[in-house]
């Protein structure tokens, strides 16, 4: 935009004369103008702001006070105007090019710098405090050891940290492990979330240190005795480094035969304990065993020789009624004889046959 130069308005005999007389005298500081303005040039001294002046399309640069900046002026509307005031703020502190021996000199308190370690990714931070440089946490060469990741990794996906291994646990809450070999995340074997059943007992009475499975614990049994079937248990226990059976046997020593022989009743048989038993002849086959001779009181065991009954009885097989002792209002019986080896009085086929 052009700048239109503004004048002073003179009385007319006054302008003459100042024409004449810079005519013979050249550029001459008269009262009332601007001493420092010579045919539009700038004025040898900085001017004072708002000063006057009569040369609207000058504009001049003084040095400033703090040596690197500069003061502009520009004459307008016949005064002259000053730009922006540049302040004397020096820069920011600058980092040393090289990183600084710990302990040495500085003047720029507060200033922090860091610079590159011996083992590359590492840094080095120094600050100034209390006008010596100090050094923050030393960086080691050594890395951190691997991390194993936040979240349970997919088997095959890959890694980097050959050799670590981390567990996680799956969906049911079964620890699996996971290993990174040969730059792949490797899984180990993955548990059903339904747990196998435990182990049952076996159907027959294990022997006593035979091998079992820890997780069977204890198992009941009846036990055929000489005083009859007893309960006993067969416990899986831990020998060494081995589980195995313990069997509790029971013994006891059998009443002769004759102690049930004296029962004349079945209350008294009954009275006599588990190793009596009360028996009555049984719908005997004439191709089979014979029946029993008579109603009696017998051992619950059966005999397996002759030796092993009284006197005047001998082990031998008769058919006995089994619905004898079946109560009035139980399940109905429609057996009417089966066989038993007991110690009774020979038949009259058997004393035929001897």
């Amino acid at each position: 935009m052009a700048i239109q130069k503004k004048r002073k308005v003179l009385r007319t005999p006054f302008v003459v004369t100042v024409a004449a007389a810079a005519s013979f005298a050249g550029a001459v500081a008269l009262p009332g103008c601007d001493p420092t303005v010579q045919d539009g040039s700038c004025p040898a001294e900085r001017p004072a702001e708002g000063s006057s002046c009569d040369a609207d399309d000058v504009s001049c640069t003084y040095p400033g006070t703090c040596g690197d900046d500069s003061f502009r002026f520009t004459c307008e509307d016949g005064a002259w105007q000053m730009g922006v005031d540049p302040t004397c703020n020096p820069p920011p502190p600058a980092c040393p090019a090289e990183r600084p021996a710990e302990g040495s000199s500085c003047t720029a308190g507060g200033l922090s710098c860091t610079y590159p370690g011996t083992c590359g990714d590492d840094t080095f931070r120094f600050t100034c405090e209390d006008g010596a440089w100090q050094m923050g946490v030393d960086p080691t060469c050594n890395p951190p050891p691997p991390a194993c990741p936040e979240e349970r990794p997919e088997a095959g996906s890959s890694c980097t940290a050959g050799g670590l291994s981390c567990s996680y646990l799956d969906d049911c809450d079964n620890p699996i492990d996971y290993t990174c070999m040969g730059g792949a995340w490797q899984m180990g074997p993955e548990m059903s979330c339904n747990p196998p059943p435990p182990p049952e007992c076996p159907e027959a009475t294990p022997e006593d240190g035979a091998p079992c499975e820890g997780a069977i614990g204890t198992c009941g049994y009846m036990m055929p005795t000489g005083c009859g079937p007893m309960p006993i248990d067969a416990a899986c226990v831990l020998e060494g480094d081995a589980w195995r059976w313990q069997v509790h046997e029971i013994f006891c020593n059998p009443p002769p035969p004759e102690h049930c022989l004296t029962a004349a009743t079945a209350e008294a048989c009954a009275g006599l304990g588990p190793t009596c038993q009360w028996l009555v002849p049984g719908c005997a086959d004439g191709d089979g065993a014979p029946a029993l001779p008579a109603v009696g009181c017998f051992p619950s065991l059966p005999c397996e020789t002759d030796d092993a009954c009284p006197a005047g009885t001998l082990c031998q097989e008769v058919v006995v009624n089994p619905c004898v002792a079946a109560s009035p209002g139980g399940v109905t019986c429609a057996a009417c004889g089966s066989t038993k080896n007991v110690c009774a009085p020979p038949s009259a086929a058997t004393a035929a046959g001897k």
